[in-house]
């Protein structure tokens, strides 16, 4: 059993560290295409169009991208923000509307969005967007004078409710966080979608084969003795705090590489050696490594945590009946019996009877 265990763990130790690079791989990608941002874009586009079933997808967006690129909301690299809270959009789109923004990013905004956000403000309660937020900030002054305590986001709802209250408010109120939820959604989906992308690369890259990987740490005992080691480096990390790294730090290149010195991972050198290396290869096994990668980093740390616990549970039974097994075979033997029963020590000479008598 104890053998198992270790043959698991050192599956896992394999799948946690190669998972690392999956996870930066995916890291990278989605920060590249602006993942999050993009979805975030599409949302309020959909919140738009809610509020005015007449606008169009391209103007929705327009003014979305206007508002993910203001200062205050863009990533680094003039990139569409990938967080925006809902009072914040709630005053841009007002800012935008009044046209009090930075003129380079009023440029962003062609005429027909503009007319078209002024039309929504309109239509929808909110005649002069400049005044009503100057009323509005002088509203979350005075509540912070008054309630200092109150959080920031608090008083700028307040503050929203108390002078901005129209059907422009109420509708973005009512649609905001479920927008939110759906737009995490999609890109929760998107990203696993990546994630399996990254795993097919990464598993096909350094062709790493479970199905003979399992075999051999079934046969070598060396091997699976060096993985069972390395857990335990692994799992003396902070459990709370999962490895999803944003690069590899320099412990976990430490751990690529000691995979690399054990020959479980293969970097070929050049296209050819990579291609003859097929021939020793199970795709199957390829296959499932596919899918153990996709599995995520957080699940192979979780899954060694837990085979660490059962391992050390088990190796203190088998300490103990191995302490029992060796204690039973120093007690003394039982006496021997003969063939009527009786044992040799209660058996008696004939003269030793008489001496008796």
């Amino acid at each position: 059993m104890l053998k198992t265990i270790d043959i698991l763990l050192g599956l896992t130790v394999v799948m946690l560290v190669m998972s690392m690079a999956v996870t930066v791989l995916t890291q990278f990608v989605t920060s590249v295409w602006n993942t999050r941002g993009r979805h975030l874009l599409a949302g309020l586009a959909d919140l738009l169009q809610q509020i005015d079933p007449q606008l169009e997808r391209k103007i929705a967006e327009s003014i979305c991208s206007t508002v993910l690129q203001h200062p205050m909301v863009r990533d680094v690299g003039q990139r569409l923000g990938s967080t925006i809270h809902r009072e914040e959009f709630t005053k841009l789109l007002m800012d935008l509307g009044s046209g009090h923004v930075p003129p380079d990013l009023m440029a962003r905004l062609d005429t027909q969005a503009q007319d078209a956000l002024q039309t929504i403000l309109k239509n929808n309660g909110v005649e002069e967007p400049a005044k009503v937020l100057d009323n509005v900030r002088a509203m979350a002054l005075q509540l912070e004078l008054a309630h200092p305590e109150l959080a920031t986001d608090v008083r700028q709802s307040k503050a929203l409710m108390l002078e901005a209250n129209s059907k422009f408010l109420a509708k973005i109120n009512s649609w905001f966080d479920q927008t939110i939820d759906r737009v995490s959604g999609r890109f929760t989906f998107t990203t696993r979608g990546v994630t399996f992308v990254c795993a097919v690369l990464v598993a096909f890259v350094i062709q790493l084969d479970t199905l003979t990987l399992i075999n051999r740490l079934s046969v070598d005992t060396e091997l699976r003795n060096s993985l069972v080691e390395k857990a335990y480096e692994l799992g003396d990390k902070n459990p709370s705090q999962p490895a999803i790294p944003a690069n590899l730090s320099a412990q976990q290149q430490q751990d690529f590489k000691d995979l690399l010195q054990l020959g479980i991972i293969n970097v070929p050198k050049s296209l050819e050696e990579w291609s003859g290396n097929w021939q020793k290869i199970n795709p199957l096994g390829v296959l499932l490594s596919i899918f153990l990668l996709s599995l995520g980093a957080p699940f192979w740390f979780n899954a060694l945590q837990n085979l660490l616990k059962l391992r050390s549970t088990l190796a203190g039974k088998d300490d103990s009946q191995r302490l029992e097994r060796q204690t039973s075979q120093n007690l003394p033997s039982p006496p021997a019996s003969n063939a009527t029963g009786t044992s040799d020590t209660a058996s008696e000479s004939p003269g030793e009877r008489g001496n008796l008598g």
